[in-house]
């Protein structure tokens, strides 16, 4: 009877791949073999992860840094963040994370991270929003590399506008002392993998970083699901 529900649900209201728009079989979630075929070829090689690291020389101290696929407008990739930032996906970000996590684990450098903290949303975004998109693909992360997620590392004290259609130096101007530690000394001498959905310029992360770095003998790290390219 359960079966024959499911495929009367799927006759009415069919379940589409949310890169085409194409039927998904039974076997596919949110994403059809060949857009996650397509996926695969924006993985990031080591190249554009030393590009990604170049963004925060000589300004944040970095133990690693790495983000695990190339975001461009109308990729598959955009297309999947759509979906999850302004479409309200939970499950698919969060599906997200595990495979982000399962990117991370094979990196040797944050093996011995003590913390993930997600970057914060002020919480009149993130109630207008319902959830924060870092802070679901950090517990997928966690899930796999066994990491607690401290949801309260770092909070944003300043709701600033929309960063989309700034530049850089909007960004960073956008972005200076917007963010508090409401509890440091629990990070004293700890490495921390600071963890966001989409790396663009980069202001965020550095605004976040230099803030948890004002804390004794912190480690820092910084993974990404995306980086713009």
């Amino acid at each position: 009877m359960k079966n024959f529900f499911e495929s009367f649900t799927q006759l009415i209201f069919p379940n589409l791949c949310i890169c085409c728009k194409g039927y998904l079989s039974s076997q596919e979630k949110y994403v059809c073999d060949l857009c996650n075929y397509n996926l695969s070829l924006f993985e990031l090689n080591e190249l554009i992860n030393n590009n990604l690291r170049a963004k925060f020389w000589g300004l944040l101290p970095l133990y690693d840094c790495l983000a695990y696929l190339i975001f461009k407008k109308d990729n598959e990739v955009q297309k999947i963040m759509h979906e999850i930032k302004y479409n309200g996906n939970k499950e698919l970000c969060y599906e997200m994370g595990l495979v982000l996590g399962k990117f991370i684990s094979s990196h040797r450098n944050t093996i011995d991270v003590d913390f993930i903290i997600p970057v914060p949303l002020h919480k009149n975004r993130e109630n207008q929003r319902g959830f924060n998109q870092a802070e679901i693909l950090a517990n997928g992360v966690s899930r796999i590399i066994r990491v607690p997620v401290l949801t309260d590392g770092i909070r944003r004290s300043v709701d600033n506008k929309s960063q989309t259609s700034k530049n850089r130096f909007e960004r960073n101007k956008n972005t200076d002392k917007i963010f508090s530690l409401p509890n440091s000394a629990v990070l004293e001498g700890k490495h921390v993998l600071l963890l966001d959905d989409v790396i663009t310029t980069g202001a965020t992360i550095l605004s976040c970083g230099q803030i948890l770095l004002t804390v004794k003998n912190l480690r820092l790290s910084v993974a990404a699901l995306a980086v713009t390219n």
